[in-house]
């Protein structure tokens, strides 16, 4: 990512997706993480989290704040956020919703929206130990660099599936996780 492109969040909305209303139930339960962008002294980061590794399912992996979607919520949007207030205490007067990214479907059965939005300091971070082991803020510069980026396949029931996989010096990016920075990493370089 050039030096130029360092500034690109800020002209990110005109190169995302309006937020869908609602996503295909056919395709799998329907949930939302929040892509959350914030400004740091030393450029742009972007706002994940290690799961809890006491969980059953996806623990100790990296990923977005975000789940299923709750009757409760009104919309999309409401999911991701209830969501990254529950996981790490994001209040969502501290945040600024812009768009979204391409629905993506897990192997697990959920249809997923990544929810993009601009995170104002300060934001008061704690992560909820039922479900987050840590809160981890990685450079957007560097996750969304092509070069980190590569495909790799894996043997899963007999079939042969391939991921994304974005190289990071302390942190294992892959699948879901990957794929949204890699969609986000591709809007950033067009916008």
């Amino acid at each position: 990512m050039s030096g130029d492109q360092i500034s690109a969040p800020l002209n990110l909305a005109s190169s995302l997706n309006a937020i869908p209303v609602s996503l295909n139930s056919a395709a799998g339960r329907p949930a939302a993480v929040l892509v959350g962008l914030v400004q740091s002294e030393t450029g742009w980061d972007v706002i994940m989290t290690k799961r809890a590794s006491h969980l059953a399912h996806h623990a100790g992996q990296i990923s977005f704040p975000g789940g299923k979607v709750d009757e409760g919520d009104a919309n999309l949007t409401a999911t991701a956020l209830r969501e990254a207030n529950e996981e790490i205490g994001l209040e969502a007067q501290h945040v600024e919703v812009i768009g979204a990214l391409d629905a993506v479907t897990s192997p697990v059965g959920f249809v997923v929206a990544p929810i993009v939005a601009m995170v104002k300091v300060p934001a008061e971070l704690v992560a909820a130990p039922d479900e987050v082991e840590e809160i981890i803020i990685l450079s957007l510069q560097h996750v969304a660099n092509p070069a980190h980026h590569r495909r790799e396949s894996y043997m899963r029931e007999g079939e042969k599936r391939e991921i994304w996989v974005i190289e990071h010096p302390d942190h294992y990016l892959w699948g879901l996780s990957a794929t949204i920075l890699v969609d986000l990493a591709n809007r950033l370089a067009k916008s």
